[in-house]
């Protein structure tokens, strides 16, 4: 049986993809016809935050298995090994990009209880209570992974496998065990997350044993897990949405309302017979010849990444970099020595081009929060945060110096949502998928299912509790993103596939990171496609930060400090210089010669493995 990717029996004839402005090229995605003569990988890969999850991924595809199967398996692995992020209890987004078809989104994000509204997160003044939303059972959405994964492999899958087959492994490594890593000892160490599960006394017992956290090198079993994975493999999402494992999630759920004092009910058991993931249609834009796909609304990524890319088009940047290399190879024969040292300089990436970037995400961001949410319970604009319209005046008003106080402005559309994790895969027949699945929070609510073994999300702090009240990520909302029952919450989550010449699949990305994750992928995608840079170290260079309110700029060590200064006296810019560091990218791309190269953030621990090769 063909290793390609199966068309989803739930697309739509006639599918339209929206695209980017004019800048970028804009044109929806062509027909692809059967037997396409462009290139295909040598072999496949898998990137992801664990090793042991991409080895289980490359393992699928050495046995015949397509992108599909591989992202599925990886998954569902990541969901015993990376307890921080990967889960059955949360849910994601999938962008599926078939090397001869068309592409595809898959939403599966957490939506809000039947009995889900603004008031149940106010304290006795009217005012939100953050807590709330943040831990415990007020924060837990209807989780979406399991339905999503099982529609993933049954629309695209290659038939080879059976969904029992791509959770074996998982199954196995919960019921086996496998050592605690360095990443997951020091997670567990940390102070926020030991108080967000001090109330779980099942988490507690795995992660915490005698009270004190696990340690690199221990042994972690979780029989519990296992079955339900069990319970998942032998009847599908059934397995997980009605029987033994639902009746265990709602009264976990009941449990932990009653511990908290708060009225009942919250999830029930006709919440989560309910749930459906959806397929939606991917956005499309051409940026430097390159077709990049990327995930709709209730993403917010999406939309800010084609924009800021399409905002960046139309500025003279390679001008400006290439000016900016002369000077400083004038410089370097002046003082006859290296280049200085930081981030910027080796690039040709000057203030006037960062104050662009950096203005281009504020005017996005600004718009995230004015309009953007779930597009079955609110009229997204989505058209219209594309047009050129929109493009050509955010361009215009970006002006020599930085503009805190900036507003979100839309045209008329033409008539007619930090702990995350991610996984890349391409299969040797050119298929890709970018899957991105989260809990929110690290390890999310905190609230691990007793007799079950999965931890639950804490995704409802996603949502706009109240107008501009930020979330835990700093960001507003309006009422666009107010929460609703059954609505999803609006998402950060960005999974891209980008294909050259609109054909051939060349890089396929995405990260955990709440908002960041937005500005990560960015960086990325500018740094390999307009500066050239390679893969690695693209991934691994320094970041910045930039969402709207709060107004500064947060730049990761490594920047050069004559840039940051430069920002803040010739730009105007509130720059922040932090410690610490942020998402964590997990990335694919194909070299002419169709061999893969996968890079994993070495901001975190994980692993490309390549098919055969690892």
């Amino acid at each position: 049986m063909s290793r390609s990717l199966r068309p989803s029996r739930l697309r739509r004839a006639g599918l339209l993809l929206l695209c980017a402005a004019a800048p970028l090229g804009c044109r929806s995605a062509p027909l692809l016809e059967e037997g396409p003569r462009w290139p295909r990988p040598v072999r496949g890969a898998v990137v992801s935050e664990h090793r042991l999850a991409s080895e289980v991924g490359a393992r699928i595809l050495e046995e015949g298995g397509n992108a599909a199967d591989a992202a599925v398996a990886t998954a569902l692995a990541l969901a015993v090994v990376y307890p921080q992020a990967g889960n059955l209890g949360g849910g994601g987004f999938a962008v599926i990009v078939p090397h001869d078809g068309r592409p595809e989104a898959l939403d599966f994000r957490e939506v809000a209880p039947a009995t889900a509204t603004p008031e149940r997160y106010l304290d006795e003044s009217g005012s939100v209570d953050p807590a709330r939303s943040r831990r415990g059972p007020l924060s837990v959405g209807v989780p979406g992974s399991p339905a999503g994964l099982f529609a993933l492999w049954e629309s695209h899958g290659s038939g080879l496998f059976s969904f029992h087959e791509l959770i074996a492994p998982a199954e196995r490594l919960a019921r086996e065990g496998f050592e605690v890593d360095a990443w997951l000892e020091r997670s567990l160490r940390a102070k926020a997350v030991r108080e967000r599960m001090a109330g779980s006394a099942a988490a507690q017992r795995i992660f915490y044993p005698d009270g004190i956290p696990l340690i690199r090198g221990q042994r972690l079993v979780q029989r519990e897990l296992a079955d339900t994975l069990g319970r998942l493999a032998a009847r599908g999402p059934r397995g997980f949405y009605a029987g033994a494992t639902a009746t265990l999630l709602v009264q976990e759920v009941e449990h932990q309302l009653l511990a908290a004092g708060q009225e009942g009910p919250w999830i029930t058991s006709e919440d989560l017979a309910a749930y459906r993931p959806r397929w939606r249609e991917p956005l499309v834009g051409w940026f430097r010849g390159h077709q990049i796909i990327t995930m709709p609304p209730p993403s917010s990524g999406g939309i800010i990444l084609l924009q800021v890319l399409s905002v960046l088009a139309g500025f003279p940047v390679e001008a400006e970099r290439h000016a900016a290399l002369d000077e400083l190879a004038l410089a370097g024969e002046a003082s006859a020595g290296e280049p200085p040292a930081g981030e910027g300089p080796g690039l040709g990436l000057d203030d006037r081009v960062l104050h662009w970037w950096i203005e281009s995400l504020r005017r996005s961001f600004a718009g995230r929060a004015e309009y953007m949410g779930d597009p079955d319970r609110t009229e997204v604009p989505v058209d219209g945060l594309l047009s050129s319209e929109w493009v050509a005046r955010c361009r215009m008003s970006i002006g020599e110096e930085a503009e805190p106080q900036i507003q979100a402005w839309v045209p008329e559309p033409p008539e007619e949502g930090s702990q995350t994790t991610h996984v890349s895969v391409i299969d040797r027949s050119g298929n890709a998928v970018s899957l991105t699945t989260t809990l929110n929070s690290s390890f999310g609510s905190g609230i691990l299912v007793e007799g079950a073994g999965f931890l639950l999300n804490n995704e409802l702090d996603d949502f706009a509790l109240q107008d501009r009240v930020p979330n835990q990520f700093g960001l507003v909302g309006s009422e666009a993103n107010l929460i609703e029952p059954g609505k999803r919450p609006l998402s950060s989550m960005t999974p891209t596939v980008v294909r050259e010449g609109g054909h051939t699949v060349s890089i396929v990305l995405g990260s955990p990171g709440g908002p960041r994750i937005i500005t990560a992928v960015i960086g990325v995608v500018l740094r390999t496609l307009l500066f050239e840079q390679p893969l690695a170290e693209a991934v691994a260079a320094p970041r910045f930060h930039q969402q709207w309110k709060p107004e500064r700029t947060e730049f990761e060590p490594g920047w050069d400090p004559a840039l940051l200064e430069a920002l803040r006296t010739r730009r105007g810019h509130e720059v922040l210089e932090k410690e610490d560091t942020w998402a964590s990218v997990q990335a694919i791309r194909v070299r002419p010669n169709g061999e893969p190269v996968g890079v994993s953030d070495p901001r975190r621990g994980g692993a490309a493995v390549l098919e055969g090769l690892d």
